[in-house]
């Protein structure tokens, strides 16, 4: 019974890391199945090469978290291995020892599948890692989501359209950005898709559309700090 409690202990803590990871992913601005899908991708080493992969490696906290997971996962995979390895060696081939094993340990896995699979624990588990994250670190507290860093203080950022930018509650004033160094790339409506025209001015904005601008660090904070 010891070693199938350790695996499942091993297991059940894989899956904590996972979620929190998860939950921070989502916090830097992905969105919930991305978030989730990359951070189990991150643990397993299994490094599927998609578009959201990129936007992993081009975000620095992202890319730290993303190399945490890979550092977590092999030490957890290898101690898993182990254990099982272990554990068949101290019952001495015995039938029923090792049978009790496997059945404890499949009774843990059915439980613990249980609990991933309960939609409501897994939204209370994620609530309560996103709140624990909100107030120890700075993951969450930046409206803006910072796309690509590129050198020497530049990058390229989707910040969410404020009402205080919009001229005429449609049209956005250049102007102000010009001033921070920033360059509209393009903006990205409520439904996901990417306008990207050449822009001497912007209408027919929302506030449910993002704009993904280009320029210095220091213009996207003072940007993130302007009235709502």
């Amino acid at each position: 019974m010891g070693a199938a409690l350790s695996i499942f202990v091993l297991l059940s803590f894989s899956v904590f890391v996972v979620r929190v990871a998860a939950v921070a992913l989502r916090l830097t601005g992905l969105t919930e199945t991305s978030a989730r899908f990359q951070a189990l991708s991150a643990f397993t080493g299994t490094g599927f090469t998609t578009n959201e992969a990129e936007t992993i490696v081009n975000y620095p906290v992202r890319r730290k978290i993303a190399g945490l997971l890979m550092i977590i996962g092999n030490m957890g995979f290898v101690t898993v291995f182990a254990t099982v390895v272990v554990s068949l060696i101290n019952t001495d081939g015995e039938v029923a020892a090792i049978a009790t094993q496997v059945a404890w340990l499949l009774g843990g896995l059915l439980l613990l599948w249980f609990l991933m699979l309960n939609a409501r624990a897994d939204r209370i588990l994620c609530a309560l890692i996103s709140k624990l994250l909100r107030s120890t670190t700075y993951l969450g507290q930046r409206r803006y989501e910072r796309i690509v860093q590129l050198g020497d203080g530049y990058s390229v950022c989707e910040h969410p359209v404020r009402r205080s930018w919009l001229a005429d509650q449609i049209t956005l004033e250049l102007s102000h950005l010009d001033q921070l160094g920033l360059q509209v790339l393009a903006v990205r409506n409520q439904d996901g898709t990417l306008s990207a025209e050449g822009f001497t001015g912007v209408s027919g904005l929302t506030v449910s559309d993002r704009l993904v601008l280009y320029g210095r660090d220091s213009g996207h904070d003072v940007l993130e700090n302007s009235p709502p």
